[in-house]
Formats: C-alpha cells, sequence, structure tokens
C-alpha cells in the first residue's frame, strides 16, 4: 500500500484538518493515506480501549476522475412556505447521503470507514448534505441517565469532518438498534429523547449548518392500527402495545424548539416509518412549530404519481409545508429467500419507476437523501466509494434468489442525479 495523499484527520472536540475541498471546477478526489487513517481512528477513540478495526477504503495507487464542483448550501436555514432557504435567501434543496456507522455497536470499528464515506458524500457523489444517525442509547443508555463522552467526541470529528468540506450535516436521532428489550419502550419519543437533543443543542443548537432530524421512523403502530389512532399515537403519545408513551411528536419538536432553544432547521418523520403522510390534515396532526420540513422514508404504495402525490407530494402542490426524502434506497435483496426485504426497498417496477421518481422530486423541489453508501445498495465495494452499482432493465428482479444478475442498484441513477441537479 502507497502512502501517498493524505486522509483527512478527526480530533477530539471538531477541530479537523482535512485534505480540503475541491478548487472551484473541480470535484476533488484524494489517495489514502494509510498511517493517517490508523491516526484518525487513535485520535478519536483515544479514550476507548477498544481494538479498532480499519476496513480497507481504497487503493492507494488509484483515484477518481476529476469532475465539475458541486454546490454547496450556507446556513441558517430557514422555512417559507414551501420552501427551505439558505443564508443568502436562495432555494436550499438537499442533495444527501446517510451515513450510519454511529448507529450501530460496533461504532468504534466503523468510524474510520464513516469518515471515509463522508468525504466521498462531498468529493464523489457531488452532494450537499450528509445525514449522520446517532444512536440515543450509545450516548445516555437506555435509560437517559448517563452520558458517553467518547461517543460525543465521535459525533464531533464526523460532523467536524463535513462541515470542513462545507456540507449541511443532519443529525438523526436513532432508536431502532437498541435490543429487542429496549427497543420496545422506544417506539416513540421518551424522556430519554428530550435528554439526547438537551446534549445536542448544547453543542449544535445555534450552528447554522447543523439540522436536527428528531426522530428516526416513529413506530407506534400496527398495520390494522385504524389512522386516527395512528395519528393520534404520533402526534401525542399514549399506551402501544402496553408501553405508555408520555408525549409525540408535536411536544418533542417544541421541547427542543422553544424550551432548551435550538434555533436549527428541523427534520420530522412522520408515523408508521415515515412511510406516508396521507391523513395528516384529516386528522389535524399538522405540527405548528416554527421551521419544519417533513420528511418521507421508503414511500409506500404502487411507485407512481397519484401515490406519490398522496403520500406527500400534496403538502408541497397544496402550499402546505416543504418536503424532504430523508432516506431512499432501491437495491434488489441478497440472494437468499431467508432474508426478509421490505418491500419499499426493491421496487419491482425499479427501471422505469426510479428515474420517474427522481424527476418528481425535482418537479416539486423536493431534496433526496439516500441510504446508504453500502456494497450492494448503491456501491459494488467499500473500497471504491466512488462506484455506483446500477440497475439493469433486463434482469432486475425483486424475488431473492431468482435473480440473473444480483447486487443491482440505483446508486449510478442517484449519483447522475446530485450531479445533474448539484452540479
Amino acid at each position: 500500500m502507497g502512502t501517498g495523499g493524505s486522509f483527512p484527520v478527526a480530533t477530539w472536540r471538531g477541530s479537523v484538518t482535512p485534505a480540503g475541498p475541491a478548487r472551484s471546477g473541480q470535484r476533488f478526489s484524494w489517495r489514502f493515506n494509510w498511517r493517517g487513517l490508523l491516526w484518525t481512528a487513535a485520535l478519536v477513540l483515544a479514550a476507548v480501549a477498544v481494538p479498532v478495526v480499519i476496513m480497507p477504503l481504497g487503493d492507494a495507487g488509484t483515484t477518481a476522475a476529476q469532475a465539475s464542483s458541486c454546490g454547496k448550501a450556507v446556513g441558517p436555514f430557514t422555512v417559507h412556505g414551501t420552501k427551505v432557504l439558505a443564508k443568502n435567501g436562495s432555494v436550499f434543496i438537499s442533495y444527501g447521503m446517510t451515513v450510519s456507522g454511529l448507529q450501530e455497536g460496533n461504532w468504534t470499528q466503523l468510524i474510520p470507514l464513516d469518515l471515509a464515506k463522508i468525504a466521498a458524500t462531498a468529493n464523489d457523489w457531488c452532494a450537499n448534505t450528509v445525514r449522520i444517525q446517532v444512536n440515543q442509547d450509545l450516548l445516555l443508555g437506555p435509560n437517559g441517565t448517563s452520558f458517553n463522552p467518547e461517543y460525543m467526541a465521535a459525533i464531533e470529528s464526523e460532523v467536524s469532518l463535513a462541515e470542513s468540506y462545507h456540507l449541511v450535516v443532519v443529525l438523526n436521532d436513532e432508536t431502532n438498534f437498541s435490543p429487542p428489550s429496549v427497543r420496545k419502550y422506544q417506539n416513540d419519543p421518551t424522556p430519554g429523547t428530550e435528554i439526547f437533543w438537551k446534549d445536542l443543542t448544547r453543542v449544535y443548537g445555534n450552528d447554522p449548518q447543523v439540522i436536527f432530524d428528531l426522530f428516526n421512523e416513529p413506530r407506534t403502530s400496527v398495520p390494522t392500527m385504524p389512522d386516527a389512532t395512528l395519528w393520534r399515537l404520533w402526534l401525542d403519545g399514549g399506551t402501544f402495545e402496553g408501553v405508555y408513551y408520555p408525549f409525540g411528536m408535536a411536544r418533542l419538536a417544541d421541547y427542543v424548539r422553544n424550551t432548551v432553544g435550538a434555533s436549527n432547521l428541523f427534520w420530522i418523520e412522520g408515523p408508521r416509518y415515515s412511510l406516508s403522510f396521507a391523513g395528516m390534515l384529516r386528522y389535524h396532526a399538522l405540527l405548528h412549530t416554527s421551521n419544519i420540513v417533513y420528511s418521507i422514508h421508503h414511500a409506500q404504495g404502487q411507485h407512481d404519481v397519484k401515490d406519490w402525490n398522496a403520500n406527500f407530494g400534496y403538502l408541497v402542490t397544496d402550499g402546505i409545508a416543504p418536503v424532504v426524502n430523508g432516506e431512499f434506497t432501491n437495491y434488489e435483496p441478497p440472494p437468499n429467500p431467508k432474508v426478509h426485504v421490505m418491500p419499499q426497498y426493491c421496487w419491482t417496477n425499479a427501471p422505469t419507476a426510479v428515474p420517474q421518481y427522481l424527476q418528481y422530486l425535482a418537479s416539486l423541489g423536493i431534496g433526496l437523501s439516500a441510504y446508504q453508501l453500502v456494497p450492494g445498495w448503491l456501491i459494488k465495494s467499500n473500497q471504491h466509494l466512488d462506484e455506483p452499482t446500477a440497475i439493469n432493465p433486463k434482469t432486475w428482479s425483486c424475488v431473492p434468489s431468482h435473480e440473473p444478475q444480483p447486487y443491482q442498484s440505483a446508486g449510478a441513477l442517484i449519483m447522475a442525479y446530485f450531479e445533474q441537479h448539484n452540479g
């Protein structure tokens, strides 16, 4: 392995000396410095007595091709009707990537790869935003009564690196990866969620480049639940599967904005894993906290304009609020019939529907956060974060073990979309 080039270096309290953003007219690429990579991990994990596994991230003898410079946005960001405006008054549309290493139990081992993904998001994918998923329990413990300074340092290192590349940073509160016994009590916001945002607001509540994604995929629901109950639980809390949730998204948003004083733009995810906002107006569930963008995930339905309008597009076309697709992915399931893949993750009509979907988002000015730089989803391998996977219309299949050409995904379509609209 070579030692040429440099790797962005993360530090304890947010001071980062990166390789630097691209010069005007270029999309920067760099070679990995393995000594720098080890130093990066050591600095971030200095107080953590665990082994660090450095995953192979790239070939030191190759660099990605130069490309045109890509747009960046500068906050603070404010909502005006159905649009989000940046500091200079221009419309801000998020083109981004989710980075999820910090949500995992082995987060200490995944930091180097996270840092590489953040750099690739800026330099190779022509994005202006990175969404960093943060595990509430890893920071505060399952009851929200402890605090892990090493984990907080890791959050700060990733945010600092992203900001050094002039990316907008979305911090997402994630509870899906807790043990099942804990997860049952975190299907909706809890008092621990309030403590989480109180702590994050102390650091980022006045950072104009940071957006708060308040709660990942609220899930106090079952498929047979009446819509009136679904929206009541999401909005105000209540009892679900024997667990009492003292409040919902309305109080959480109000608390973070008005009690702890966060000035950030908020992304708000809907009920039932944020698959749809249909019914929000009918059941009087629109939030009244300022500077809110509604974030759809993996929209359900038939994957056509009619269902997209019904699930979230109406919020824009009817002049109600801005929308972002906070998580989008489209990939074939692994060639293993025992692996369960959510239907929203693989569209049977993806070769035609995904380009139509991207065109639909662009027509309404709706941003997109792709999920995520993982082999088989958006990329071919961790060694080449700039090489997307593609969809072959002749061999695309959503049936595990029946894919003539497995490991296809919308990666190349996403990369081209970002370059077209943010290049």
